[in-house]
C-alpha cells in the first residue's frame, strides 16, 4: 500500500512542521487525551497518536472525516479485497468507457478528459460493490481520493484550476496505508468545533482553524 495520511495536496498543512510543532507539545503541555479539532489532513493527529492514549479527531468536511475512517477507524478490512479491486481498477482503459458526471464537469479542467473518466467510473463502481463493509469502503474511496489528487491539475485547493496548460494523463489508482492502533481510543467526528467543544474532556487541543470561511463557517 502506498499513500501515508500526509501524501495530499492540502492548502495549510502542518506535515512540514508537525515534529517541531509536537515537540512544543512536549514542551509545555501533559496529558493522555489529545483532541485536534480542525483536523484538516490530520497530521497532527497521526504525530501525536503515539504519545497520548486517547485522540479526538474532528473537520467539518464530509470528505475529510470519510479519510479519518479510512485511516484510523480500529475496524477490519481485507488487505486482499482491496487488492483485487485495485487489480480490477489497474485494468481499465477509458475509451473503453462512457462519458459519467465526473468527467462531463471536472474533464479538461481539473483533470484530463481520460483521468476523468477513470476517476468517476472508479467512485461509481466503489458505490456499486456489494461484497465490502464500511471501512473497506472508506478504503477504496480515500484511495481514490488521494489518488487523483496526484493527477490534480491545481496546485491544492480545488476552487480553480490551472489554465492555459495541456493536462496529461497520469491518473493511477493506489491505496492508502490504513493504520492499526489496538491500544489507543480514537474518536473520529464532523462538527462545528464551538459544538464538539462543548460534549468533550481533553487534556490537550491542538486548534489551527481554517484560513478562510469556505465551507466551515455557519451563521
Amino acid at each position: 500500500m502506498t499513500f501515508d495520511i500526509w501524501n495530499r495536496r492540502y492548502t495549510g498543512s502542518k506535515y512540514k512542521l508537525s515534529e517541531w510543532i509536537v515537540d512544543l507539545i512536549h514542551t509545555n503541555c501533559s496529558g493522555k487525551s489529545f483532541c485536534d479539532i480542525f483536523a484538516g489532513t490530520a497530521i497532527m493527529s497521526k504525530q501525536m497518536l503515539n504519545s497520548v492514549e486517547e485522540i479526538y479527531i474532528n473537520d467539518f468536511l464530509y470528505s475529510n472525516e470519510l479519510i479519518y475512517k479510512a485511516f484510523f477507524e480500529q475496524k477490519g478490512f481485507s488487505k486482499n479485497k482491496l487488492l483485487k479491486y485495485k487489480k480490477i481498477f489497474d485494468s481499465l482503459e477509458p475509451n473503453d468507457l462512457a462519458e459519467n458526471y465526473f468527467s462531463i464537469n471536472f474533464g479538461n479542467k481539473f483533470f484530463s478528459k481520460n483521468d476523468a473518466i477513470l476517476i468517476g467510473y472508479i467512485r461509481e463502481y466503489i458505490q456499486s460493490i456489494k461484497d465490502i463493509n464500511k471501512k473497506e469502503k472508506n478504503i477504496l474511496i480515500a484511495s481514490l481520493l488521494y489518488s487523483a489528487d496526484k493527477s490534480a491539475n491545481t496546485v491544492g485547493h480545488y476552487d480553480a484550476y490551472i489554465k492555459g496548460k495541456k493536462i496529461s494523463d497520469t491518473f493511477s489508482f493506489e491505496l492508502i496505508n490504513p493504520y492499526e492502533y489496538e491500544s489507543k481510543k480514537i474518536h473520529i467526528s464532523r462538527k462545528d468545533a464551538n459544538q464538539l467543544a462543548k460534549e468533550i474532556k481533553c487534556d490537550i487541543v491542538y486548534i489551527d482553524p481554517p484560513y478562510n470561511s469556505r465551507q466551515y463557517w455557519k451563521s
